[in-house]
């Protein structure tokens, strides 16, 4: 922490107090411990003071006690991030969106919903289902995310092949910037050509050029049928393959998760239960996800994605409609994150993004660089637009503070995916985790830019800093 004495400390804590009163400022440890922690490995960072404001007027105003006093200041939403960005990696302040969690407005005619940055995503996305609307990017953690966090993190889902990463559906942001001030950054419309538009600015920011306390998303009409597929390959090129040619067809399937041979295997042992093609002979599998506004375009959707897996694979396709069914062929898949983490492992979410075309490719390279380094890896993910996930699996002993031989694998991963057209993530963010291999991706001048831009907005570097740039 930036202070020099605990008499400064405590007068700080006493202005928190004064702005959003006692019982929403905290400082004893236990009281702080699970919010210097978030789902990135076993890491755990310590810092002072907790502070849970209730308006974006109290947020301005510790905004404003935090640059007078060069106090550093880390946004918190759900904690659900696997790359360090809701970690106080300096210490100081975190601040708790938790009580900003009102929808306002659902505006059925104009097709938006207006809601506080703390409103857990699961929660926006039945309401606005209720009124027969539908937000498509829900994460694997949208239980319990927040959506001013996906909105920081530049979230995506299974869905995104279809519909998107949150970018797509930001219409406007309510934001207090470092100085405390509030703005809006758009407009509530569809077209909005009236002079720099700052709304992309703030989208995938990971917190480091202001706080959102207010999100404007565009809503979709709620799909009606919706049928999911599972079908599995005697090898890893087969369903490649199987994913290009869907790419190249007229049909775009909502989600289409490829699953390889090593995430199989572990889940499966996990769950120890008999799970649908799950046999010796297949080496991987893709679960697709089709959603259509009506029954007749559902079912040619269907008729020209089988069409497709058939030249593939000579197993049965599996076809999901009822919730039961959905459930069973979905369960491996949706028990991955459980299998990684069971007996006390840890894993590094590597969310590489390539173009598809190299795909198989990628695999390949990503697997014999871990066997090279006796590294465990399991893969699977978001096949149709490039973004897999590449979990690096670690037991509970794992020294990450020295990470080096981590460190060596990572380098050449992300220069294999950025040689051949990839980027560093595809939707998880650069947080603390990454922010060593942005050097890998961008040219000095880049760098410099993204520097001045951040000086620009927040002069003193209180806005989490450690995140994204160092």
């Amino acid at each position: 922490m930036v202070t020099d004495t605990p008499l400064q400390l405590r007068k700080i804590v006493e202005i928190f107090k004064e702005i959003c009163t006692d019982r929403h400022v905290y400082t004893k440890k236990e009281d702080l411990l699970m919010y210097g922690r978030d789902q990135t490995l076993n890491f755990h960072l310590p810092f002072d003071i907790l502070v849970k404001p209730g308006s974006p007027k109290e947020i301005s105003s510790i905004l404003k006690v935090c640059n007078e006093y060069n106090l550093p200041i880390t946004p918190r939403g759900g904690g659900s991030g696997v790359t360090g960005g809701a970690l106080p990696v300096h210490g100081g302040v975190v601040l708790s969106l938790e009580r900003l969690n009102r929808i306002i407005d659902i505006n059925k005619v104009d097709g938006y919903v207006i809601a506080e940055s703390g409103v857990i995503t699961a929660n926006l996305c039945n309401c606005v289902e209720r009124h027969d609307l539908y937000f498509p990017v829900f994460p694997s953690s949208g239980a319990y995310s927040f959506i001013g966090g996906n909105v920081a993190e530049n979230a995506g889902s299974i869905n995104s092949c279809k519909y998107g990463t949150t970018s797509k559906y930001v219409l406007n942001l309510e934001v207090v910037l470092p100085s405390g001030e509030i703005i809006w950054t758009g407009a509530n419309v569809l077209k909005n050509a009236t002079g720099l538009n700052l709304t992309p600015l703030f989208v995938g920011s990971e917190g480091i050029l202001g706080i959102i306390t207010k999100v404007v998303y565009q809503l979709l009409p709620k799909p009606k049928p919706e049928v999911t597929l599972l079908a599995g390959f005697k090898t890893l090129k087969e369903a490649c393959d199987a994913v290009i040619n869907i790419k190249k067809s007229s049909i775009i399937p909502s989600g289409v998760e490829l699953i390889c041979l090593n995430a199989i295997k572990l889940t499966a042992e996990y769950l120890n239960e008999e799970l649908p093609l799950v046999a010796k002979n297949l080496d991987a599998h893709l679960l697709i996800s089709l959603q259509e506004p009506s029954v007749i375009e559902i079912n040619y959707t269907l008729e020209i994605i089988i069409s497709i897996l058939e030249k593939y694979t000579q197993e049965d396709i599996l076809v999901a409609q009822t919730d039961a069914e959905k459930e069973k062929i979905n369960r491996l898949r949706l028990n991955i994150g459980n299998a990684l983490t069971n007996n006390g492992r840890r894993y590094r979410d590597v969310d590489v993004c390539v173009p598809l075309s190299i795909l198989f490719d990628y695999i390949n390279k990503i697997e014999s660089i871990c066997m090279e380094n006796d590294i465990n890896v399991v893969c699977f993910g978001h096949a149709l637009d490039g973004n897999l996930h590449t979990n690096l699996v670690f037991n509970n002993n794992t020294n990450f503070s020295d990470d080096t031989p981590i460190k060596n694998v990572l380098n050449e991963l992300y220069q294999y995916a950025i040689s051949k057209g990839g980027v560093i993530s595809g939707e998880h963010g650069i947080g603390m985790l990454q922010n060593d291999f942005l050097a890998l991706q961008f040219s000095p001048a880049h760098l410099a830019l993204m520097q001045s831009i951040k000086h620009l907005f927040d002069p003193n570097n209180i806005m989490n800093p450690g995140k994204i740039l160092k």
